[in-house]
């Protein structure tokens, strides 16, 4: 009978230890990939979207360490300005600890590239957040692209109204080491007041030859690359 109760016991705290290890473990599989985060937790649904990409997508992550983590799927919300990495050892979505980011890039569902700095933005909305660089150079073109839930017209199922929705607010600055950042309006009139006038008439006939009208944030980034290619000098 004795003996019968000592394997009872044994057997009950060897498959209580397992269960612990089984516990323990799970931290490892957590912080595999070198990155430290915390469970992400999904917003309420409205309409709008709250993230830049839809889909998961592969991608990189500079650590402020100089370590880079490649090959991690990732993705970015707009809303809470944070950077969200899916955990397969753990089958888990993780927000990666703002901290320790220095950068992060990604090919989004469209075969776009983005490419993500942290930095400190001083003046009008100061805080430290991601910014996309859409352009670089001795004076680099980023946005932020803040998305705010706002008041909008009620919409919804009976009894399911909702009065509230993802909208985008972008901000786009120019910045250089020197001068820090400056928020802009993406303009015709912004771009040509950075020119020296001498250089007004040469970059309007570049335009004119690349076909380039300023409407949208597409062809803005296109004139300001033609400015670069061109060697025209941007006075800021």
């Amino acid at each position: 009978m004795n003996r019968k109760i000592w394997l009872v016991v044994s057997m009950l705290g060897l498959l209580v230890t397992s269960s612990l290890m089984a516990q323990e473990e799970l931290p490892i599989g957590w912080n595999a990939p070198k990155v430290k985060g915390v469970r992400f937790l999904p917003d309420a649904t409205y309409q709008g979207n709250p993230f830049l990409n839809d889909l998961f997508s592969a991608g990189e992550i500079l650590l402020v360490d100089g370590k880079k983590i490649v090959g991690v799927q990732l993705k970015y919300n707009n809303y809470r300005d944070e950077l969200i990495y899916y955990n397969s050892d753990i089958s888990t979505q993780i927000v990666v600890d703002k901290i320790s980011v220095s950068s992060f890039s990604f090919t989004d569902e469209k075969g776009i590239r983005h490419i993500y700095r942290k930095q400190t933005v001083n003046g009008y909305m100061p805080g430290e957040r991601y910014l996309e660089l859409l352009s670089e150079g001795e004076v680099s073109l980023l946005v932020h692209r803040k998305v705010l839930l706002l008041d909008c017209p009620v919409y919804g199922d009976p009894g399911k109204e909702k009065s509230m929705s993802y909208q985008e607010a972008f901000n786009y600055y120019l910045f250089n080491e020197k001068r820090g950042f400056e928020l802009i309006k993406l303009s015709k009139k912004t771009l040509f007041s950075k020119l020296a006038a001498s250089d007004l008439t040469q970059f309007r006939k570049i335009l004119r030859k690349n076909e380039v009208k300023i409407m949208d944030e597409a062809s803005f980034v296109k004139a300001w690359n033609l400015l670069k290619t061109n060697n025209i000098t941007v006075q800021f």
